[in-house]
């Protein structure tokens, strides 16, 4: 099915043929919180949450090895709180979609795990949080989410967050590379008799980021959903760390720790601490 899907396209036309009729009827970008809001029922699905878990929770316990409080910002379905939960930390978990949150809530009573979850942007996050954390996460391509200044902003809310010595790990798309290779179709998955199809439409400044999903066996009963992912660079990340007070900065392309290439990694992690 995902094969035919991808292949089957409309005479001079570089967008598949399926894709192009069914963005004919819905392709209006929608806000963030309104984009999770409507993924929220497939994200478990779409990630593979069983598979990621494991991984995350093996990562976190080799990279915060001193239990404390952490703050993860754009938690999602609660993937990685409930990782952090698990290697014994006490999480707090921010997103902008209230609907990922009620998920965040239900995963973890499912994994028996305590997450103290809150409905906030970066830019929302209250002030009364202020050095409270030890570590803060944004994983799973949340900082994509917001632009150039929006990005500066909350580099400077995540400081404002830790306590002096306090690590953040960010994660971003490698767009550099997404780019080059004009590679539109980022992930297409076929699980419990769902399709979901990841791609995108390249901008100037810009990408529009579309989640497609659809029965296996009713390709008519699609969703489809579009919002705005931003290119944001190594280069720009780093500034913006700097400027706000974060040293020791560091660009991996893995969880593992291994050395970011703009070139050829597919993803680039981000360490840093606050200044003691």
């Amino acid at each position: 099915m995902a094969v035919i899907f991808v292949k089957q396209r409309e005479k001079n036309s570089s967008e598949p043929f399926v894709i192009k009729k069914m963005k004919q009827q819905f392709s209006k970008i929608i806000s963030v919180n309104n984009f999770y809001d409507e993924v929220s029922d497939i994200y478990e699905q779409m990630i593979d949450f069983k598979k990621n878990l494991i991984l995350r929770e093996d990562a976190y316990k080799k990279m915060f090895t001193a239990k404390g409080k952490a703050a993860d910002i754009g938690s999602g379905i609660g993937l990685d709180s409930i990782a952090l939960a698990l290697n014994g930390h006490r999480v707090t978990a921010f997103d902008i979609s209230p609907k990922m949150i009620a998920e965040t809530k239900k995963n973890a009573i499912k994994y028996k795990v305590y997450i103290e979850t809150y409905a906030y942007s970066y830019e929302t996050i209250p002030k009364k949080f202020n050095n409270k954390f030890n570590s803060v996460i944004s994983i799973g391509n949340t900082i994509a989410h917001v632009n150039s200044k929006q990005l500066n902003t909350a580099i400077k809310k995540m400081y404002g967050l830790l306590k002096p010595g306090g690590k953040i790990f960010l994660h971003i798309l490698n767009y550099r590379l997404i780019r080059n290779e004009n590679k539109r179709i980022n992930n297409i998955a076929n699980r419990e008799g769902k399709i979901i199809i990841r791609f995108y439409d390249f901008r100037k400044n810009n990408l529009d980021f579309n989640i497609l999903s659809f029965p296996q066996n009713s390709p008519k009963e699609f969703k489809l959903v579009t919002t705005k992912h931003y290119p944001h660079t190594k280069n720009k990340i780093g500034a913006y760390l700097k400027a706000a007070g974060f040293t020791k900065i560091k660009f991996t392309k893995n969880f593992a720790g291994e050395n970011f290439n703009a070139g050829n990694s597919k993803d680039m992690f981000v360490e840093a601490e606050k200044k003691l």
